[in-house]
């Protein structure tokens, strides 16, 4: 299999697969429409500034939202926020305050690297896109370093990823954490000299100069090397993932993990069908891709589809089809596991 069709392994793919087979079979394969919730639309305008911050050229603008304690101190920065929140419906005042406060937070905690020692080099949104074959080992990896920093002294590497969920890491999240083996791993291979790694994830939602910073333990190389033989296995995993593997490990018949962290049937939820409502008048969570819906799909001139929409979103794939592509309207029957297909 050639690299071009080998799947890019990342942390959330990885992920999904481990966390339940329909799930990613609905995201990866069938490509399904998920409609984005409002965390998941603050932290991508909190993740835009930061990449906007990290260019030498924005450095004025950064002092002065340090030194008045506002990122709207910028007229532009202002536009900027207040343009994406409108598209992505979340202007009102709550989430804007949200958005202000997160990227602030992450702006202060040392945002350029320089407080740590000499920088040999420092890097933004810093993209990886890997291969790495010999004879034990054969995987792609993929992904993005949200900060980068490469120090002189020690051979250090601080790899930063910036965080607006509202919990920090939970059991093997904080102890094998699956972003922080790849994000080290990548690092090996492209920084080699650098042999000092370590991660740090800042959940900007809280206290950095506490719980809310939370730095991962060195990797071992020992530990990295056992590593790339895991991701071999998931990688001929999913390059031939099937209809029938999405079939056999769902969250449902997994049981919930004992440390607190995210799986087993709670990955479903408990609505018995979609818009059911708690006690309280709100809405139950469930899986976006538990119950059937009807959508609309995107296809290409080969007839490969490009892109997925729910009916309400449909002027986004008009503003994305060229010449010779076509539109369907399609029906997901739900998941099987539920006895919806």
């Amino acid at each position: 299999m050639s690299q071009n069709s080998k799947v890019k392994l990342s942390a959330s793919r990885l992920k999904t697969a481990k966390t339940c087979s329909w799930l990613y079979w609905s995201k990866y394969h069938l490509k399904l429409p998920d409609k984005s919730n409002d965390g998941a639309s603050r932290g991508s305008i909190c993740h835009l500034l930061f990449e906007c911050f990290g260019n030498k050229r924005h450095k004025a603008t950064y002092r002065k939202i340090i030194k008045s304690q506002d990122i709207f101190a910028s007229p532009a920065v202002e536009r900027l926020v207040r343009k994406h929140a409108a598209a992505l419906s979340i202007d009102d005042d709550e989430n804007i305050q949200m958005v202000k406060d997160m990227t602030l937070a992450g702006l202060e905690y040392d945002f350029f690297g320089s407080k740590r020692g000499s920088l040999a080099e420092a890097h933004s949104e810093y993209e990886f896109d890997l291969h790495i074959k010999d004879e034990e080992k054969d995987y792609c990896i993929k992904g993005f370093i949200d900060k980068l920093f490469l120090y002189k002294k020690n051979g250090s590497a601080i790899i930063r990823d910036f965080k607006t969920s509202k919990q920090v890491f939970k059991g093997e999240e904080e102890t094998k954490n699956l972003q922080d083996y790849i994000y080290s791993l990548a690092v090996r291979h492209m920084f080699p000299e650098f042999k000092n790694r370590r991660s740090e994830f800042l959940f900007l939602k809280f206290d950095l100069d506490a719980e809310g910073t939370m730095k991962m333990k060195k990797i071992s190389d020992s530990k990295l090397d056992k590593f790339e033989l895991e991701l071999t296995k998931s990688q001929a995993y999913l390059d031939n993932f099937s209809l029938r593997q999405a079939k056999a490990a769902y969250a449902a018949d997994k049981p919930r993990p004992k440390d607190g962290s995210f799986g087993g049937q709670i990955v479903c939820g408990f609505a018995k069908y979609r818009g059911q409502l708690k006690k309280d008048g709100n809405p139950m969570w469930h899986c976006a891709y538990k119950f059937p819906f009807d959508y609309y799909g995107l296809f290409d001139d080969s007839d490969k589809l490009v892109s997925t929409a729910f009916p309400e979103e449909y002027h986004v794939l008009i503003s994305k089809r060229k010449k010779d592509y076509t539109i369907k309207k399609m029906h997901y029957s739900g998941c099987p596991r539920w006895n919806y297909s």
